[in-house]
């Protein structure tokens, strides 16, 4: 499980090793083409991580036509040469910058924006594969939702580290600063940690793993999923799952 993955790769204080074990992690489920690219607000000071950099050759970062998706919106897109015929609305230098990936092997993908609540960046994953759209389809797509809880817990662990100053750690039941919950309207009366909380338990985490995740006691778990439940009027995960079945920003 990807879960595993990410509880080891967050105890790493390395930049470019968690890059590294990031690439290890996906290469099983055919993902081999990773880009990462977070802006400041005015699309400013961009920070890239990239195993196919050179279609940046004749394009600056930070004019990525997927930034611009990802600062509107939290949805998850499809990316690669083979959807490029999904959108022919896209203008010609974004057309050509995604015939540019597929020089690369880059066939199929999926683009998943990243936003984090208390930090002021944001940007996404482009993961790609070699896949036709029905492989693609069969073996990566359901697994979407994992790819994103994973790709936020990784993307919170380099932000961490990459911050001016650093962030600090937080102090025993005291929530970490950043958190990966996305804004939901059928969580608005829950508060941002028992949002956090209940998003990471709806993702399929123990209280235990959550517990970890937060940097808080696995008792304060508890009795944050305990205000979830009776906030919500759900008796278990499962039903506070069907409320996040669309998770999407406002």
């Amino acid at each position: 499980m990807l879960m595993d993955k990410a509880a080891a790769i967050e105890r790493l204080d390395d930049v470019e090793l968690i890059w590294k074990k990031l690439s290890d992690a996906l290469e099983p489920l055919g993902i081999e083409f990773l880009n990462y690219l977070t802006v400041e607000q005015d699309f400013g000071a961009p920070m890239l991580f990239s195993n196919i950099s050179q279609i940046y050759q004749d394009q600056q970062p930070q004019k990525d036509p997927f930034l611009s998706h990802c600062c509107d919106s939290y949805e998850i897109t499809l990316t690669g040469a083979e959807y490029l015929r999904d959108y022919p609305y896209l203008p010609p230098d974004a057309q050509a910058f995604i015939k540019a990936a597929e020089l690369t092997g880059f066939r199929t993908g999926i683009g998943i924006p990243m936003r984090l609540r208390g930090s002021e960046r944001f940007g996404g994953f482009n993961l790609g594969t070699r896949m036709d759209r029905q492989s693609f389809k069969s073996k990566v797509l359901p697994r979407k939702e994992e790819l994103r809880l994973f790709c936020l817990i990784i993307h919170r662990r380099i932000e961490e580290l990459s911050a001016t100053p650093p962030v600090e750690e937080a102090n025993d039941d005291v929530f970490r600063k950043r958190l990966v919950a996305p804004e939901h309207p059928a969580l608005a009366d829950l508060t941002p940690r028992e949002q956090e909380v209940a998003y990471l338990i709806a993702s399929g985490l123990s209280r235990k793993e959550c517990a970890r995740l937060c940097e808080i006691s696995p008792n304060t778990v508890s009795d944050y999923v305990k205000a979830v439940y009776a906030k919500l009027g759900v008796n278990d995960r499962v039903m506070l799952a069907r409320l996040l079945q669309d998770v999407k920003a406002n």
